[in-house]
């Protein structure tokens, strides 16, 4: 997407597989609410929201930031991707087209039968270290400020023996694997085109990456001479995120990497208990700085996403110059997000284990109607005229339950009721629906003057009472000079 139009902006929030992106084609217009761009994809605007709840905080900052929803797309299956940023040519999608718009078309059948097959893998890791102190180095610089007289010698005996790089311990070389492979073919009245996708990206830190199974399916279908015509889109994903307890803001104690860079480098990564069994070494039961390898691996966050996008397009051509198109769709994400803080850890052990699970449902459905009036000229002028319905519907629900409490860390979050503190449920839900009336004019003469007319018109049950329908309209032309 970056370079494609002057101005776009891309920001990657993080190095998390799948981590969001924030995308700006406009510049920032909202100080409040987002500034994404609206997605539009073969046609159906995406419902651009997170598909997994935040999850629960880790030491009492703020979760991380959620995974890109645009993750449901598989890049190979993509033919192109247009940007509008002038109003002129987001006016025909109204109100949501304040922050522009990215058009992505995605590949068609294209005749006679051929299949495709992908292949790609990788392996990551960290460009760049810190530099911390190892343990001889810490050592010696306490025996240095012993000496000096700045610290007492006691100092220097309660420091351990090891000497370990907590950097190397937290990351690692993270392997990625793609793989693609489709299908197409058809004849001159039908084509189709069907793909499958599987990537694995690990992350550089461990216990953390990101898992993606999708499948897609498109077809076209001409008929009565080529008067009808008929096309399909269907795609689904299933996407697996094993998040790793990092905290957006950093918080008081921070998660794995403010307690990477604190975390004394003479202790050791594990120890034994009693009984001889190997375990992470903390400095006690409630500590101001936490063994982030331990975070890493004793915090499960884990979150699922099934996503379901599909639309049934229908165009008949009237007349010659005339033609009706028909388009619905539906683009429905079904999220998890399962978090447990276990009591073997410190940010656990306060309430003997923390356990939550929630579920989230956002369903969108589009109705599209169009009337394209497309007269043929003998000399070199062109005109089009295109009115048009749009109606869509979103409908979102959440629900989420926790407990604290529980006598073993083997079930993690998968048995609720065995906690004996039931903390209270939460849910949510909300439904909105935004009806337009639109219509654009475009002419040309020579192929070198163009103008183009837009007027929209959107009612929106999330606008203010008495105010539920506002008018966009906008009018541009160009030249072009080269043809002169």
């Amino acid at each position: 997407i970056e370079g494609r139009a002057a101005g776009v902006q891309i920001v990657q929030n993080s190095g998390d597989p799948g981590a969001g992106a924030q995308i700006l084609v406009r510049g920032g217009t909202s100080i409040s609410a987002s500034n994404e761009p609206l997605y539009v994809i073969d046609g159906i605007p995406i419902n651009n929201v997170e598909p997994e709840n935040a999850g629960v905080c880790v030491q009492c900052g703020s979760p991380a930031l959620p995974r890109n929803p645009m993750n449901l797309i598989n890049p190979s299956d993509i033919q192109s991707i247009s940007i509008l940023k002038d109003a002129a040519a987001t006016a025909i999608y109204g109100s949501r087209a304040a922050n522009g718009v990215i058009l992505i078309e995605t590949k068609k059948g294209v005749g006679g039968p051929s299949m495709e097959y992908e292949v790609q893998a990788g392996t990551s890791s960290p460009r760049n270290y810190l530099g911390l102190l190892n343990g001889d180095q810490y050592r010696a610089f306490i025996q240095k400020e012993v000496t000096a007289g700045a610290m007492p010698a006691s100092r220097l005996t309660g420091e351990g023996t090891a000497n370990t790089d907590w950097e190397h311990a937290l990351t690692r070389s993270a392997p990625t694997l793609n793989q693609n492979l489709s299908f197409s073919g058809g004849s001159s009245a039908t084509q189709y085109r069907a793909s499958v996708n599987y990537l694995d990206q690990e992350g550089i830190v461990i216990n953390n990456g990101m898992r993606r199974y999708q499948a897609r399916l498109n077809g076209t279908h001409q008929a009565l001479d080529g008067r009808l015509r008929v096309g399909l889109n269907l795609t689904g994903s299933h996407v697996i995120n094993d998040y790793l307890p990092y905290e957006n803001t950093g918080g008081f104690q921070g998660g794995v990497f403010i307690n990477m860079v604190y975390f004394n480098p003479t202790h050791p990564v594990t120890t034994t208990d009693a009984s001889g069994k190997p375990v992470f070494y903390e400095t006690g039961p409630s500590p101001a700085v936490d063994n982030p390898v331990a975070l890493a691996n004793q915090v499960q966050s884990k979150g699922t996403s099934d996503r379901t996008i599909g639309n049934l397009s229908a165009d008949y051509d009237i007349f010659s110059s005339l033609t009706a198109r028909v388009n619905v769709g539906v683009d429905r994400v079904l999220g998890d997000r399962n978090d447990y803080l276990p009591s073997a850890s410190p940010v656990g052990a306060g309430t003997n284990g923390f356990a939550q699970r929630t579920n989230r449902d956002n369903t969108s459905k589009t109705l599209q109607t169009l009337l394209t009036f497309h007269p043929q000229f003998v000399s070199r002028r062109d005109f089009e005229l295109v009115g048009g319905y749009e109606y869509n519907d979103y409908i979102f629900n959440e629900f989420g339950a926790g407990a604290q409490g529980f006598l073993t860390d083997a079930l993690g979050f998968n048995n609720l009721s065995s906690g004996s503190v039931r903390i209270p449920p939460f849910s949510g839900s909300s439904e909105s629906r935004l009806v337009s009336f639109f219509g654009r004019a475009n002419a040309s003469l020579n192929d070198k003057y163009f103008l183009t007319g837009v007027l929209r018109k959107d009612g929106s049950s999330t606008f203010g009472i008495g105010n539920k329908w506002a008018v966009f309209p906008a009018i541009s032309g160009s030249w072009r000079i080269s043809q002169e």
